[in-house]
Order: C-alpha cells, then sequence, then structure tokens
C-alpha cells in the first residue's frame, strides 16, 4: 500500500511538473522574437510592429488599464521618456481593459499628456502570453527579438532613460 502511495504522489508530481512548465508568462517572452501585430490606435491609425521597427531601434509595448493605479503613476515618466527618444524609441500603450473603449482612452490621454500611440489590446496579446499583471512592458529590438521584460511600473523618468540607454549602447545609430 505505501510502494502504491508513493507512486501515485510522484505521479502527481510529475504531471504538476508538466502542467507549469508548459505554463507562458511574460518572462518567458524575453530572448524570443515577438510576433507582429497590427492595433488600431485612439488616433484611427495602424500600428504595426512591423511597421515601426523599420524607423526604430527599439518598441515599447505597455499593457496596461485606466483603472490601474500604477499605470497611470508610469505614465507621465513614460512620456517623458519616450519624448527624449523618440527617434529611436517607439511606444504602442494597449489597455487590456474592455470597458476602455476609444473615447475613454481618448480622454485618458488627453488628461496625461500622452502623444505617443495608444490602442486597446483586441487581439489579447497578454492573454497569450499568460500574462495577468498589469502595468506589463516588453521591449522589442530591430530585429524583433523581446530584450526587456518588466512586470510592474517605473516609478521615474530616469528609470526609463536608463533603460533606454543600456539597451541602445550597442545599436549604432543610422545617419
Amino acid at each position: 500500500m505505501k510502494k502504491l502511495t508513493t507512486i501515485a504522489l510522484v505521479l502527481v508530481m510529475v504531471f504538476t511538473l508538466m502542467v507549469s512548465g508548459a505554463h507562458a508568462d511574460p518572462e518567458a517572452m524575453y530572448g524570443k522574437t515577438f510576433p507582429d501585430f497590427t492595433v488600431k490606435t485612439i488616433s484611427g491609425e495602424d500600428f504595426t510592429l512591423s511597421e515601426s521597427l523599420k524607423t526604430h531601434d527599439l518598441v515599447v509595448i505597455n499593457f496596461w488599464a485606466t483603472w490601474c493605479g500604477p499605470c497611470c503613476m508610469e505614465f507621465p515618466f513614460l512620456q517623458e521618456a519616450w519624448e527624449k527618444y523618440a527617434d529611436r524609441v517607439d511606444v504602442i500603450a494597449m489597455s487590456v481593459e474592455r470597458s476602455d473603449t476609444d473615447k475613454v482612452l481618448k480622454n485618458f490621454a488627453k488628461e496625461y499628456g500622452l502623444t505617443f500611440s495608444i490602442g486597446r489590446d483586441e487581439k489579447k496579446l497578454l492573454d497569450k502570453m499568460r500574462g495577468d499583471a498589469i502595468p506589463t512592458t516588453l521591449i522589442v529590438d530591430r530585429t524583433g527579438k523581446v530584450v526587456s521584460v518588466d512586470v510592474g511600473a517605473k516609478m521615474s523618468v530616469e528609470e526609463f532613460t536608463e533603460l533606454f540607454d543600456s539597451l541602445l549602447a550597442d545599436i549604432p545609430v543610422e545617419i
């Protein structure tokens, strides 16, 4: 009986490890190619990752919602950092909240003075990565590879600029 219990326990543990090992999360995207996507922005334009990477060295993909306090706190810092790096870094902020309509997002952007691209995560990209925390921010380099993954908010412009500087350090500036 003891042998049967031990075997059953081992099988449960192996099954649990197999299931948890198959569970993806945003951090698991690090070093992998991010799938190309297109999202309609609140300005009515299409934002396509591959198109943005033709003219920028990095693309920041930020998953957020208007009700998320940490998201709201970090946006002014992201806006200021992006303004300094807009020639090399692009930003797409995608709300994961269904009730964040274009009208709600436009009002939010106006209130916070946000001028980078904003849209909705209608393709459920965060869900596909099995992400469940916001803000979640991924940075993709010109080759499409995820070079940074952060779950949680950055609380200063310097956190963004230092990250951008470190990621851009080995990428030559195109003239």
